[in-house]
């Protein structure tokens, strides 16, 4: 004879609670338990005296088959009655299908920042459902399928596009993918002992109240601040390169500015900036543009090359097609020895790339457009003659180091606003920084290693890590000699060579 398995654990979830557990009747009666046509409690009981079995997995997972076993409306009835404002109803067959879901949605959910998450599973659901409530306690469901689903309210069936929200009520109906879920104020019967059965939760409290706190301190520091807006570059704010604004100056803001004081001259519209890193040349050619108010585009050499045969070509073509229907235009190519090298035959699509750039410049010089090209390099050498005869690239602007006098006015520059020592010797450092040849760059990047080597002596940097600054603190803060000394050496160990080169013997 064979014996039918003994299967108890459903009707024991209820037996398991000790407070207002209902009888093995009412349990049946709700429709929550799977009958069993032999089941001896005695027995099972007794098994367990015995031998002191730990059920305890066991039950959990009975519990969990039972919560699976309560109507998918009930389930979202319950969770909705403990729902609030910044929680998140998600139900769909599985947790990895509702996630990959919900990020696909993200602009759905961007009316409410996600405290609290609960996740119902439901293996016969098709795609995934999500229930959030507004400030004023009414229920939105968020479609976050690339499918529509349907809403039955009213006796009226409406549509609700992918990624689309809709409020829903108790009696309301929602359709999706074959099935239909009823939308109630509470389930049939109280099961909020057995939630944690059935629905999962996830809490962000804590990290989405840090997030809202940073928010509005943001905005709250925001509303007013004596912070000036950001001042434009100017030719004015480029020091030691005289001889080249006076350059531009002449060949671009002057015709831009008075068109018909230069109606008779053959005017430059090919620039070569040459001269090492650091020395201004992107600097100067900003300037330049906010002076003359131009359209302009920044781009290095080698963006437009294209591994394919005549794309490259085709790509400069419609640069400078846009610089003549956006004139007055400012074209500032970077590295520019990197597409302009000497042809030489070794590099046939190297060759058509500088044919095609001398074609359009030839093309701006012989009808007097409104369009100008600076290219900057620091291999001046490795051009190709023809870019650089008149008609072309014929202007040659030439930077160079800063003198000791352009070295103190950058200094002064970058030093202006910053909390110094009034001692500070600057005249002392400067001469230090042109010892060294700094360019622009250079002396930009010491002032603030300055200020970095003053938060270390001061231990503000400590207090940074440790999170214990003070507004005092910081009043207190002054750059001085000291700070600049240290900045200075480690730029220097920093430009010396870890080995020596093969061959030197002293």
């Amino acid at each position: 004879m064979r014996i039918q398995q003994i299967q108890t654990f459903r009707f024991n979830q209820y037996n398991s609670r000790r407070v207002n557990a209902p009888s093995a009747k009412t349990a049946a009666e709700q429709g929550y338990v799977v009958k069993n046509s032999l089941a001896d409690y005695t027995y099972n009981r007794l098994l367990v005296n015995k031998n002191k079995i730990n059920f305890t997995g066991a039950v959990d997972k009975a519990i969990t088959t039972l919560g699976k076993q309560v109507p998918l409306e009930d389930r979202l009835a319950d969770a909705f009655s403990y729902m609030k404002h910044g929680d998140l109803i998600i139900t769909s067959n599985s947790l990895k299908t509702a996630q990959n879901s919900l990020l696909e949605s993200l602009k759905s959910f961007n009316k409410n920042v996600i405290k609290r998450a609960f996740f119902i599973e439901d293996e016969d659901i098709k795609g995934t459902i999500a229930f959030t409530k507004d400030t004023l306690g009414d229920t939105e469901i968020i479609n976050t399928n690339n499918k529509s689903v349907f809403i039955v309210t009213g006796g009226r069936e409406y549509e609700l596009p992918k990624k689309g929200s809709y409020y829903v009520i108790s009696g309301d109906a929602v359709k999706i993918e074959g099935n239909i879920i009823n939308i109630k104020d509470k389930p049939k019967a109280d099961i909020s002992k057995y939630r944690t059965a059935f629905a999962k939760p996830f809490n962000f409290e804590k990290d989405a109240e840090d997030i809202i706190l940073r928010q509005n301190k943001k905005v709250l520091s925001n509303m007013y601040s004596e912070k000036k807006s950001g001042k434009k570059t100017m030719f004015t704010d480029v020091i030691g390169q005289d001889e080249v604004i006076k350059e531009l100056k002449e060949n671009i803001l002057y015709p831009l500015r008075n068109p018909r004081a230069f109606e008779n001259f053959d005017l430059h519209h090919g620039f070569i900036l040459k001269g090492g890193p650091g020395l201004g040349k992107t600097h100067t050619a900003t300037a330049l543009i906010n002076e003359a108010g131009m359209n302009y585009r920044f781009l290095n050499g080698l963006e437009l090359e294209n591994k394919y045969v005549g794309e490259s070509e085709a790509a400069w073509r419609a640069l400078f097609d846009e610089a003549k229907a956006n004139q007055p235009y400012l074209l500032f190519i970077d590295e520019f020895d990197s597409v302009g090298r000497a042809r030489g035959g070794h590099d046939e699509y190297g060759d058509k790339v500088v044919n095609q750039i001398l074609s359009c410049m030839t093309d701006i010089d012989d009808n007097k457009l409104d369009v100008f090209v600076m290219a900057a390099t620091n291999f001046f050498d490795k051009l190709d003659s023809a870019l650089i005869r008149s008609g072309r690239f014929g202007k040659i602007l030439d930077f160079k180091t800063p003198d000791l006098d352009a070295t103190r006015k950058l200094l002064d520059c970058y030093i202006k606003g910053k909390p110094v020592s009034e001692k500070l010797s600057k005249d002392e450092i400067a001469k230090q920084m042109f010892a060294i040849k700094c360019t622009g760059a250079d002396v930009k990047r010491l002032v603030t290693d300055a200020y970095m080597k003053g938060y270390e002596r001061t231990g503000i940097t400590a207090k940074l890590e440790a999170n214990t600054l003070t507004d005092a603190d910081l009043d207190e803060f002054k750059i001085t000699d000291e700070d600049f000394t240290a900045a200075i050496n480690n730029f220097l160990q920093g430009k010396k060579k870890d080995r020596k080169p093969i061959g030197f013997t002293k």
